[in-house]
């Protein structure tokens, strides 16, 4: 077992397992206020890790000038913390071909500040914040060094699902899809960057009260972009776009197929689809090709892609003023053979127009005037007004459509619809960051742990539940502290209808629960367990898959303790040699070779996550809380009877209920169950694939988790609609689109993203993100069975307006 792949470390992976649990508790100790400072060195990857998952709100981490190589993902859920470096250009991390992680710095926590520092060639995306009131990002530097390439990641400054966000002083190079992207917040500044050669440059997304100004724009396939995409947790409005140079924004687009921002022309200046209340003005848009500005409805999206248009989705932008800016493209046509560049150039020369530098789709809800689309007082460079051009491409009665299906046309170029006024918009004010917590008291010294993790018990020692010992047998969990898969002191085997799925994984859970203290019953949800609950479960690599009695290597326990804060995840990798496990809050990897139940022989780079990674697939809300041993999963005939001297048949649940383990559960019967996925006997074929995603997407895919802000719910209580995925384009996924168009295609697994996704083990693509290094195979078929049965068609735009 290896802990962060410590390639120049002249000293075995043991010794950082207990360096992290020594050094965690001094850390840990920091107070609000506290400044870190890190030395530069071969291990500072390790040690920024470390940092991030012992830092106290208020403290300051300083990194050193530098270049630093980093292989796996860094998360930090720690408040009120500033990652400080040297400057852009003098402390660099970079995570080129980096094996692990779907990002390269992961944050989900409030107050956050990064500045000077630069990150570079992650996988996916650069900086990525999540959920977050307060967001300060000054001075960094996200860049892909091999330039424009679609297999760059896709964001490079990500703030999503945050409010007041100050995003200033910063560059951004090589991001196939935005450099700077702000989606579904409020209360945005974005000042002063630089973003060059991405796919957009700025975008602002689903997004409330923005302010975009000072900016640089230039060399991306369009420059700045506000757009409202349907499916998703708000609709964005109230965006200023002022005192901003977009120009030569030329790249040729090079998103991966099937993404949105694929369908931005190379040569677009400023865009805005769908969204209401933006303003632009007093902006230099010059040399864009394609446009300077146009206003586009998500309809002629739709249309020129045949995607749906899901029910009470404003797809039309509505009071968009465009004022006295100096917008001008070249006056000779540009083609770079994208479908909107295209149609644009044969409307303007079928319609003898020289192609506008100010352009609307013509595609309102009732009308230019009831759109308040405002024009006026734009010059070229040359103090010129600035061409209009109305592609009205809702006309359908021409001889383009009749005779080649192209809409729109005749281009229109009179301003007079839009010379009017809309109230201008206030500007953005950013609030304070939220109070650093108050130290919630419950640390304690190193002499009161060891004494707490020392006690001599005759059965668990609960009540060491409030540390964090450094050896899991410190809690006295097992009769055997060197074999932690059977004989727990008085804790209660269980399994699951359909575990999560782990690199064919062997997994032995056990929950103890304090003397006279039981689980409550809540519904078909997670149990209410007391505090004072531990919950273990051992991972263990057989050498053949889902094959009784194969020799395995027990690698690690996990614990998750509910103490009177909340739930808490505690890692231990297992040291064979001496039958003891370490608290690892780094994690680990190691390699292990696994013959499949197909028979293929398969290489598992088998990562331990770090504790911050564990809180990140396990937090809901803000609030880490097991996965799962919920009523619906544990609704099953209870597989360890011999070992508990029972006889067989009996139901897990009720089991519990007799041993006064469980109270206020009805019978079992009464209980939703979540079928097994793999066993055709048990439920229907739909029921079963849900089953899966269930348990292996939904933490994350769910109300409250992670993947919230994707509008992609696989929660097993969810319909099977658009908000499964049935029909649902994509909104942030980058490469993980493969060139499809859906999440799920109806009756086409083979162009459902969700199962080029499944297959894939790329870390910037592969879903679930974390827990597995190689693709599942059962669980592939199920999903790809259920989806050929699918017969929904995914109707186009024009279909459903009718």
């Amino acid at each position: 077992m290896r802990l962060i792949r410590l390639k120049d470390a002249t000293f075995g992976p043991l010794l950082w397992i207990l360096l992290l649990a020594v050094t965690g508790w001094q850390q840990a100790s920091a107070a609000p206020g506290d400044v870190v400072n890190l030395e530069p060195g071969p291990d500072l990857p390790y040690r920024l890790q470390e940092a991030f998952i012992t830092v106290k709100p208020g403290t300051t981490i300083n990194l050193p000038a530098g270049s630093y190589h980093f292989d796996d993902e860094l998360v930090l859920n720690t408040s009120h913390v500033t990652l400080k470096g040297q400057g852009m250009d003098k402390t660099i991390l970079s995570f080129k071909n980096q094996p692990s992680g779907a990002q390269g710095v992961l944050v989900v926590a409030d107050a956050f500040t990064a500045e000077d520092l630069a990150i570079e060639d992650t996988a996916g995306d650069g900086l990525r914040i999540e959920g977050a009131d307060g967001i300060v990002i000054r001075r960094v530097r996200v860049e892909w060094t091999n330039g424009p390439d679609e297999t760059n990641g896709a964001y490079g400054l990500y703030p999503v699902l945050s409010q007041n966000v100050l995003v200033e002083d910063s560059i951004v190079r090589g991001a196939s899809d935005a450099g700077i992207y702000v989606g579904q917040s409020a209360d945005v500044v974005v000042r002063r960057n630089l973003a060059e050669y991405n796919v957009a440059g700025i975008e602002i997304e689903n997004t409330q009260r923005a302010d975009v100004y000072e900016n640089t724009a230039t060399h991306n396939t369009g420059g700045i972009l506000v757009f409202d995409l349907p499916g998703l947790s708000q609709a964005g409005s109230h965006s200023r776009v002022f005192n901003n140079t977009v120009v030569d924004n030329n790249t040729s687009n090079f998103a991966p197929a099937g993404n949105i921002v694929g369908n931005v022309p190379s040569g677009t200046g400023v865009m805005v689809m769908a969204t209401d209340d933006v303003e632009i003005y007093n902006n230099k848009v010059i040399g864009n090709k394609t446009v300077g500005a146009t206003v586009v409805s998500y309809v002629a999206i739709a249309l020129l892609n045949d995607l749906p248009l899901p029910p009470g989705y404003d797809p039309f932008p509505e009071r968009v003023t465009i004022r006295d800016n100096k917008i001008s493209r070249p006056r000779f046509p540009y083609y770079d053979g994208t479908d909107f560049n295209t149609l644009n150039n044969i409307l303007h020369l079928t319609s003898f127009k020289p192609v506008s530098d100010i352009s609307v789709d013509g595609i309102t809800a009732a009308g230019p005037e009831f759109a308040s689309l405002c024009i006026t007082n734009n010059k070229t460079k040359l103090g010129f007004p600035s061409l209009f051009g109305n592609l009205q491409l809702m006309n359908t009665d021409t001889w383009l459509y009749k005779f080649f299906g192209l809409p729109g046309g005749p281009v229109l170029t009179d301003l007079g619809p839009y010379q009017c006024q809309n109230v201008s918009l206030p500007p953005v004010e950013l609030g304070d960051f939220p109070p650093v917590p108050d130290d919630d008291g419950d640390e304690y010294t190193p002499e009161e742990v060891e004494a707490l993790c020392g006690a001599d018990t005759d059965g668990v020692n609960f009540d060491a539940h409030v540390v964090n010992c450094p050896e899991l047998q410190s809690y006295h969990l097992f009769a055997n502290q060197a074999d932690p898969t059977r004989d727990a002191n008085n804790g209660f085997h269980y399994d699951l209808t359909s575990p999560l799925f782990s690199d064919y994984a062997n997994k032995y859970r056990f929950i103890f629960l304090p003397e006279g203290t039981p689980a409550e019953y809540q519904g078909a949800g997670l149990l209410g367990f007391p505090v004072g609950t531990i919950i273990a479960k051992t991972f263990a690599m057989p050498l053949v898959a889902e094959q009784p009695g194969s020799p395995e290597t027990v690698v690690e326990t996990r614990l998750l303790i509910r103490r009177e804060a909340g739930w808490v995840g505690l890692p231990y990798i297992w040291d064979r040699q001496t039958g003891v496990a370490h608290l690892a809050l780094g994690g680990g990897s190691e390699t292990f070779e696994i013959t499949t139940p197909e028979g293929e022989v398969m290489t598992s780079s088998y990562r331990v996550p770090n504790a911050n990674q564990c809180k990140s697939c396990h937090a809901n809300g803000g609030l880490l809380l097991p996965i799962g041993p919920k009523a619906r999963l544990m609704n099953k005939v209870y597989a360890f009877a011999d070992e508990m001297g029972l006889p067989d048949g009996g139901n897990q649940l009720d089991l519990m209920a007799q041993l006064q383990m469980l109270h206020s559960a009805p019978d079992s019967a009464e209980i939703p169950r979540t079928p097994t996925w793999n066993d055709p006997g048990d439920g229907t074929l739909q029921a079963r694939a849900k089953a899966y995603l269930d348990i292996n997407c939904a933490h994350c895919h769910s109300a409250g988790g992670r993947a919230y802000a994707t509008g992609l719910l696989l929660n097993e209580e969810q319909p099977v609609n658009s908000t499964y995925g049935v029909c649902k384009s994509p909104v942030a996924a980058g490469r993980g689109s493969g060139g499809y168009s859906f999440d799920i295609a109806p009756g086409n697994p083979d162009e459902s993203i969700l199962v080029y996704r499944m297959e894939s083990n790329d870390p910037a693509i592969r879903m679930p993100e974390l827990g597995r290094s190689i693709h599942h195979q059962g669980g592939i078929d199920v999903v790809r069975e259920w989806i050929s049965t699918l017969t929904e068609v995914c109707q186009p735009p024009g279909v459903q307006l009718q």
